[in-house]
């Protein structure tokens, strides 16, 4: 990495400590001059829901930012900012449901204490995506040459490669996004004793394994493996609809009352993502077998057969270069 990107991987590094710090000062204040936060069964745990959050999309960010970096994927990078624009998102919500919290049921002084902090977390994470997103059209030109060198001219196969990162960029935030959703509901919403609990809890590392295989069906251009992917994002679409739906039934109003809110929003949040996975997976799916597979391969020195390859050839030092003979 050049040195300004070392320095952009560094900044946000700095940016995700600065959020910890705040996001930890806020929670040990509350702990500390509010009682029984954790005796209530829902609405007073919401304080350690955002927190946790939080202080996972700051990190989860950095990996972001810098695998983009490291791997020259400009995707990514975009990426990194509508995924802070998300955390931001969940700033906000979290500033008025803990002002209903504290204001109204516990002490209005605790909120006029930690009403800084939550601003100043805002105000960070709205910042770094600013300054990251204007710097995204320089790392864009950069990234630009990259994806020319890996990849070739040939403009179909940029395509297939820019929609294979798309949905590489996608599965990573699927992760964060269902198994955010999974602890949110169970920490929140569910009791030990209630049916969707263990349905929940297994939710989680079935999430990993499915996130996993769809990864290497990518990788390995596997039809049928990729088709069972679509397959279960299908019925994730008909999960999470269903959880919507349940939020809003009159028989569920002591659960949700005093997380409706926020939990509709983390709700249509998953259905988009899933949405914008499913169509990237049945992009991709299309263009299994037109040579990205062979390309990409190339690029990572798997093949024995560049030679066949009449676009590029392998210098000395190992360097793939464009043939311009012939």
């Amino acid at each position: 990495m050049t040195l300004a990107n070392k320095l952009c991987c560094w900044l946000a590094a700095a940016q995700a400590a600065a959020i910890i710090g705040l996001e930890t000062a806020i929670f040990v204040y509350v702990l500390r001059n509010v009682e029984g936060v954790f005796n209530s069964w829902s609405s007073d745990k919401g304080i350690a829901i955002y927190f946790l959050l939080l202080v996972i999309a700051a990190i989860y960010g950095v990996f972001l930012l810098v695998g983009g970096v490291m791997n020259g994927d400009t995707i990514q990078i975009l990426g990194f900012c509508v995924f802070h624009l998300f955390a931001m998102s969940l700033g906000i919500f979290r500033y008025f449901q803990i002002k209903e919290w504290l204001f109204y049921k516990f002490r209005d002084e605790v909120f006029y204490e930690i009403k800084n902090q939550m601003i100043s977390s805002v105000c960070v994470m709205a910042g770094i995506t600013v300054v990251y997103g204007v710097m995204s059209y320089f790392w864009y030109t950069e990234f630009g040459w990259e994806i020319y060198k890996r990849v070739g001219a040939d403009m179909k196969i940029r395509r297939m490669y820019i929609n294979y990162r798309a949905l590489v960029l996608l599965l990573k935030m699927d992760f964060f996004v269902f198994v955010g959703f999974a602890v949110t509901y169970i920490i929140l919403i569910l009791k030990t004793n209630d049916p969707e609990f263990g349905i929940t809890v297994a939710f989680v590392p079935m999430t990993l394994m499915v996130l996993l295989l769809a990864f290497w069906a990518l990788r390995k251009e596997s039809v049928g493996t990729m088709w069972v992917f679509v397959f279960l994002l299908c019925g994730s679409t008909a999960y999470f609809v269903f959880k919507c739906a349940r939020m809003y039934d009159p028989k569920q109003e002591a659960k949700f009352a005093k997380q409706r809110p926020m939990m509709t929003y983390y709700t249509v949040v998953s259905l988009v993502v899933i949405a914008a996975t499913l169509q990237q997976a049945v992009t991709c799916l299309a263009n299994f077998g037109y040579g990205l597979k062979e390309r990409i391969e190339i690029t990572r020195g798997k093949r024995s057969d560049m030679e066949q390859i009449q676009d590029y050839y392998v210098n000395a030092a190992g360097d793939r270069r464009m043939n311009l003979e012939g």
